[in-house]
């Protein structure tokens, strides 16, 4: 199983990273203190965002896995106990 946990910081250091890129890239003034206060609380709750998200779509993966499995348990035994039930009938 692979685990990719991705932190909160991390993400809001790829965000904020890329934003400043976007808008350096723009003819726009060079960016304030009030500017980059802005950003860097924007990137903060986008990242918070994006790592529930991340977080919800690892649990569905876990939980389709514990289902697949719970599944062929459940096959594999009633098959051996079809199996004894002939062997019954057979003796």
């Amino acid at each position: 199983m692979d685990k990719t946990k991705t932190s909160k910081k991390a993400l809001q250091g790829l965000i904020n990273d890329s934003l400043r890129e976007a808008i350096s890239s723009l003819e726009l003034p060079e960016a304030g203190k009030k500017v980059k206060k802005l950003l860097h609380r924007n990137s903060k709750k986008l990242a918070s965002v994006y790592a529930d998200i991340l977080k919800r779509e690892e649990k569905k993966k876990k939980k389709a896995e514990k289902g697949v499995e719970s599944n062929a348990k459940s096959k594999g035994k009633k098959s051996k106990k079809e199996k004894t039930g002939k062997t019954e009938v057979v003796a």
